[in-house]
């Protein structure tokens, strides 16, 4: 860990939760050494980032300079059994947004593997796995799986116009907030990957790159393949 991360570590951990600023709670939360932390701590305090004073029972406790705790927000720390990392206690991870309680994270995954499954399994047969070198056809499993990518996936079937948009406004939504995308990723991919995989299907269909808006204007011979 750099200093840099170790210092922005510490400015999280006090500026979205309520967790006491502890030597302990610090060092869990950041992941490093006990040794870097004494270091970088003191050297925080040198910049006057933070100051320190003592509890009732001598805990020596930080302070951000100039900042104040939120009111509301988790009062303690657990471990993401997804990404491994202390995160602040609550229903998903501070650090990765997935789910912490692993049965949850598992039985969410099951419900929207059926769910694409499902839409799959209403496609004909036939179309599911046709090859994007037989026949100049698109795969529809293969459309699917590039869609958990996001937009981009979109490229392989979708009219261009579209692919472009949608992952201009994915891209847009993740520079506005990457919390955000992460928190919604678990609904956002799978509705990528059924679109990703209805792009192919109507490919199949209509011999060229389809809306799913309504007809496209673009021809075989002007696609990029």
């Amino acid at each position: 860990m750099r200093p840099q991360d170790f210092e922005q570590a510490v400015l999280e951990l006090a500026m979205t939760t309520r967790v006491p600023l502890t030597r302990a709670n610090i060092v869990f939360y950041s992941g490093t050494t006990t040794s870097k932390a004494d270091k970088w701590l003191d050297e925080m305090v040198r910049d006057g980032l933070i100051e320190f004073d003592t509890d009732d029972d001598g805990e020596l406790l930080y302070k951000v300079c100039g900042a104040s705790r939120p009111s509301v927000g988790a009062k303690e720390l657990t471990r993401c059994t997804a990404c491994r990392r202390a995160s602040a206690a609550g229903s998903r991870c501070s650090r990765c947004g997935q789910l912490l309680d692993s049965h949850l994270r598992a039985l969410k995954e099951e419900v929207e593997g059926k769910l694409v499954g499902t839409a799959l399994r209403k496609l004909p047969q036939a179309a599911l796995f046709s090859s994007a070198v037989s026949g100049g056809e698109k795969s529809v499993v293969l459309g699917g799986a590039l869609g958990l990518l996001g937009p981009l996936g979109w490229f392989y079937a979708a009219p261009l116009g579209e692919a472009v948009i949608g992952s201009a406004a994915f891209f847009a939504l993740w520079m506005l907030s990457k919390w955000l995308v992460i928190v919604l990723s678990g609904v956002l991919l799978p509705v990528s990957a059924l679109l990703g995989a209805l792009y192919a299907y109507k490919y199949n269909r209509t011999g060229q790159r389809s809306s799913m808006f309504g007809e496209s204007s673009l021809t075989p011979d002007d696609e990029v393949r």
